[in-house]
């Protein structure tokens, strides 16, 4: 039968306690150090549903690496608390997740991160926030794996990988960055870089769950 990914005992997706366990908790999350891309010209400020650790970094593994897909819903209230923190009261919003490798997306079934995403926004419409998703990025050439490598490894990586793929949902809307874990932020920055190429500087990095950096960070 299935279990919970924070304690295994028997549950669906997540255990009463463990659900409580992850309940939103949005604060701002910048990666240390902080990547330049996301203080000039203007700040984009990341904001984080929760700290990657605990029971939250294993629903978060459960549900990206295993395809417990079921944590999609909980997951996104993460996602959406973060989010909301970056909505300024009557400006129609755009949540642009980061784009998914056809690689990644072979390997788990689908583009989970635009799913997640999907559902944040379906929870922000319901309180009457004005916010559609889109698929405004893609992959310009192929990358690494990013795990296991650091953070001057993880920016090489991704520069130049992303390329704008449509700007139509973009126009007068602010535009909020969505992935589902920051860690050094290299992923979120080049999607920041080509985004603000274009004219379309994102208001704010909107994630489930923030990597702790050091002692501070393990709120």
């Amino acid at each position: 039968g299935a279990t919970c990914p924070g304690c295994g005992s028997p549950a669906v997706t997540l255990c009463r306690r463990c659900g409580l366990a992850i309940r939103p908790d949005p604060y701002v999350a910048w990666p240390s150090p902080t990547p330049p891309t996301l203080r000039t010209p203007t700040r984009v400020v990341p904001v984080s549903g929760g700290v990657n650790s605990g029971v939250l970094r294993a629903a978060l593994i459960s549900w990206k690496e295993t395809g417990r897909f079921g944590l999609t819903s909980p997951l996104s209230h993460l996602l959406a608390s973060a989010t909301a923190q970056l909505v300024l009261p009557g400006r129609p919003t755009v949540m642009v997740p980061v784009p998914t490798s056809r690689r990644n997306k072979r390997a788990r079934g689908s583009d989970v991160v635009d799913e997640l995403a999907r559902a944040a926004a379906r929870l922000l419409r319901g309180v009457g926030v004005e916010i559609v998703v889109s698929q405004a990025l893609t992959y310009a050439r192929a990358t690494h794996d990013q795990a296991g490598l650091d953070a001057e490894h993880r920016a090489a990586n991704l520069r130049g990988a992303f390329r704008l793929r449509t700007t139509r949902a973009l126009v007068e809307r602010d535009v909020v960055v969505v992935d589902d874990i920051l860690t050094t932020g290299a992923t979120v920055v080049e999607a920041v870089r080509v985004l603000s190429a274009a004219g379309h500087r994102p208001a704010g990095i909107a994630v489930v769950a923030a990597t702790p950096r050091g002692p501070k960070d393990s709120r």
